[in-house]
Formats: C-alpha cells, sequence, structure tokens
C-alpha cells in the first residue's frame, strides 16, 4: 500500500464518519435536534413557531415578546433521549474479499450491533421588556448532534464508523418588536461552536482506532413574524440560516499490519449546516381548547458532499458525496385546560427524511421517515413558576444501507432498524 493511498483511504473514511457524526441520536431528519422546548415536545413540536412559550424563540425570535411586563423571564428545559439503532451488516462485497486476512477479519467479527446513545440536550431561554414595544431574548441550544457507538467495537462496521460525536452549542442573542397591534416581528445572531471526535476501525474492524479530532466556530443569523390576526389566533414564521464549519484538526492512525507505521496528519473537514424555515399556528376552537399545526421545511439539499482537506502531503481533497434531499416536517396536536393551573397536550407528526436510498446511507447515520406520536401537561405550580412535562416516541421506518468504503475495495450492505424514547421536562420562571 503506498503512502498516497493510505492517506487517501484515511481521510476518505473520515470524510464518512464526520458526515454520520451523532446522527442516529438526533431525533430529527439528518443529524439535526428538534428537542428545544419541553411544551412543544408534548405535542409533537405542532405550534412551536406560535407558541405562547419563551421556547419559541428557537423556531421564531419573535417569541422574544411572548411574556410582557417587568422582571426577567426564563425558561430551562432538559431532553433525556434514548435511541435504538440495530445495524446488521449481511452483504460484503468487493476485490479486497479476495484476500485471507479480510474474509477471516470479517467473519470473526459481529454482524450487528446497537448504536444508539443516551443523551441529555438542554435548551436556555431567556428575555427582558425593555420598552413597551421593543423586548430583548438570549437563547441557548444545541441544534445538531450528538453521539453513536456501537456497543461491539469490533463489529463489521466498524471500518465505517467507531465512535462519531459531533458537540455543538450556540448563543443566540435576539430582539423583538411590536410594529403594531398583532404584528411581531424578530431577529437575532447565531454564535455557535463544534466540536467532532470521529473513531473508526483501521483496515478490519479488530484494527486499533484511528481518529480524528476537530473544532470551529460559525455564525448565522435568525428572523420570524409573528401575527395574531383576531383573538385566539396566533400564526408564527421563523427561519435559522444555514451555518457552515470547518473543523481544524489532527489525524492519529495507529500502526497495523494493514496500513503500516502510524502517522499523524492535519487537516480540516468542511461540514454545512442547512437553513430551517417553520410554520406554525396556534389557533383556539373554544374557551379551553386550541389546535395546534406546523410546517417545516429544511435545506438538507445544500449537503451535496462533505470535503475533508489535508495541510500536508499535497494530497488532493477527499470528496465523499452525500445527494442529500430537502426535510418535511408535518405535526398537529390539540392543548386542553383543564384547569386555571393544568394543562394537557398531545400531538402526532410524520417527517420525511433527507436520506432517499440505501447508497446515501451510512452506517452512523440510520435515517429515514419517522412518525412522532407525543403527550404532555404544564402544570402551574406558583404565579412566577411553571413546569413542563412531555413523553415521545419516534418510529422510524426500517431501511437498509450500502456503501462502498473510503478507497472502493469494500462495499458493505445492510438493515437498520430504529426507534426512540423521548422525556423532556421544563421550568418557566419570572424573575
Amino acid at each position: 500500500m503506498t503512502k498516497r493511498f493510505q492517506k487517501s483511504g484515511l481521510l476518505g473514511t473520515v470524510a464518512v464518519t464526520a458526515l454520520a457524526a451523532g446522527a442516529s441520536a438526533a431525533l430529527a431528519g439528518g443529524f439535526a435536534i428538534r428537542e428545544q422546548s419541553a411544551e412543544s415536545q408534548g405535542a409533537s413540536f405542532a405550534g412551536n413557531a406560535a407558541s405562547t412559550s419563551l421556547g419559541a424563540m428557537y423556531w421564531n425570535p419573535a417569541a422574544a415578546a411572548n411574556k410582557s411586563g417587568p422582571g426577567i423571564n426564563t425558561e430551562s428545559n432538559y431532553s433525556f433521549i434514548v435511541p435504538k439503532s440495530y445495524l446488521t451488516v449481511d452483504e460484503i462485497s468487493g476485490p479486497a474479499t479476495a484476500s485471507p486476512l479480510v474474509r477471516g477479519s470479517f467473519a470473526a467479527a459481529p454482524s450487528a450491533s446497537d448504536i444508539g446513545k443516551p443523551a441529555i440536550v438542554p435548551a436556555s431561554y431567556a428575555s427582558y421588556q425593555l420598552t413597551n414595544k421593543l423586548f430583548l431574548g438570549l437563547s441557548l441550544n444545541s441544534g445538531f448532534g450528538l453521539k453513536t457507538e456501537p456497543r461491539e467495537g469490533q463489529y463489521d462496521g466498524a471500518v465505517l464508523g467507531r465512535t462519531s460525536s459531533l458537540f455543538t452549542t450556540g448563543a443566540s442573542p435576539t430582539f423583538a418588536y411590536v410594529i403594531a397591534p398583532g404584528i411581531t416581528i424578530g431577529a437575532g445572531a447565531q454564535i455557535n461552536y463544534a466540536k467532532g471526535v470521529f473513531k473508526f476501525a483501521t483496515g478490519l474492524p479488530q484494527q486499533p482506532t484511528t481518529s480524528y479530532a476537530g473544532e470551529d466556530f460559525g455564525f448565522g443569523a435568525t428572523a420570524g413574524i409573528l401575527l395574531q390576526p383576531a383573538e385566539g389566533t396566533r400564526i408564527g414564521l421563523g427561519w435559522r440560516s444555514a451555518v457552515d464549519y470547518q473543523l481544524e484538526g489532527t489525524f492519529n492512525q495507529p500502526t497495523t499490519a494493514v496500513t503500516g507505521p502510524g502517522r499523524f496528519y492535519t487537516g480540516r473537514v468542511d461540514l454545512k449546516l442547512p437553513d430551517i424555515a417553520t410554520l406554525s399556528l396556534n389557533q383556539a376552537i373554544t374557551k379551553d381548547v386550541r389546535l395546534l399545526g406546523t410546517f417545516e421545511w429544511t435545506n438538507w439539499s445544500r449537503f451535496q458532499e462533505l470535503r475533508v482537506r489535508a495541510r500536508d502531503g499535497g494530497i488532493a481533497d477527499v470528496v465523499i458525496p452525500a445527494n442529500w434531499q430537502d426535510g418535511y416536517f408535518f405535526s398537529v396536536g390539540t392543548e386542553y385546560d383543564y384547569s386555571k393551573s393544568l394543562t394537557w397536550r398531545a400531538g402526532f407528526a410524520y417527517e420525511i427524511s433527507p436520506i432517499g436510498s440505501a447508497r446515501d446511507r451510512l452506517t452512523a447515520v440510520p435515517d429515514a421517515d419517522r412518525y412522532w406520536l407525543s403527550g404532555g401537561l404544564t402544570y402551574k405550580l406558583t404565579q412566577a413558576t411553571t413546569i413542563d412535562v412531555g413523553y415521545s416516541h419516534v418510529f422510524i421506518d426500517d431501511s437498509r444501507f450500502l456503501r462502498d468504503n473510503s478507497t472502493g475495495t469494500l462495499t458493505l450492505g445492510g438493515s437498520v432498524q430504529s426507534s426512540s424514547d423521548i422525556f423532556t421536562f421544563g421550568m418557566k420562571s419570572k424573575f
């Protein structure tokens, strides 16, 4: 194996796992994280951009004006995600399978593993009314990422991903302005940080781990409008801009019998994240009952490839095609005010995955069309404190993957069975 061939394979495999980073634990299409509001989750995020809570600021910055009066309003949410993603490799083919070493290594490795990892996702918000019409807001969120890691570290799919994690966190300072009765606009900035750690088996499932770690800051914008054309009607439209990262870091390849001496490289992974536009309705049916609805578009089609650039060695960029499509989310729900202190809610959602074929589905991104079924409640403890509780079960269609390794010497095919349970808790306070 030449040095150029080794390095091309290394960079290409890192590219695959970088694209896969944290996706299976993320509970929205691709590898986005939808769990930003305990109140909205209880209705499968129906009505989220038109909600009366501060959590609506993630989708619509005009929601910074949702709480008026003196003092500071805050909201904190915590979601506990328990994913299950069983991958079974049932097809291994290509020129490399002619090698006895390769055949023996894959025959000795488990063919299946659960790659899902439990995670806790926090989201916090604050707002302050500066004047009669001007409101300031701040939200802290993690919009993309989480983690995948097979329980069997030497299973067949380890050559494409042994551990993949993408941690993102961001602050969005916003303002909302009431330009006329029933019309509020909002805008803000996204100031984000991302760190990726990607690990995979070097050459064969039983081989030591090759790793890459990189980080970067990314910047974007948010904008939205909230309309109240009649009493009991709220219409919210919000947009979050795309954010691009260049994860600058280092490759570490161990010494193995297959790849030769260990190597150290510097490089960068280009990661493009999508725009998100959300349209929501919150409509009163009676004094105590409201109908909720949301349509969301995610611009995953700008994510056509993942590009890895080496800083040294004179090697050309390695490009891993993604060929993703736009993602779409539809949800309906209802709220019922049982009493002045207690509100019940429930919702159903259908989400169209941006991954349209087995060739575009990576082993660490077992994404497919999904269905949400959710329930929750809001309870007012005191005049200044309210709690939200929600639960969702996410049904994900069974699917298949068919991926070439970075050098084109192997093709791995198999099946994916996934689902997830989400438990969330939130607290709203006024100071």
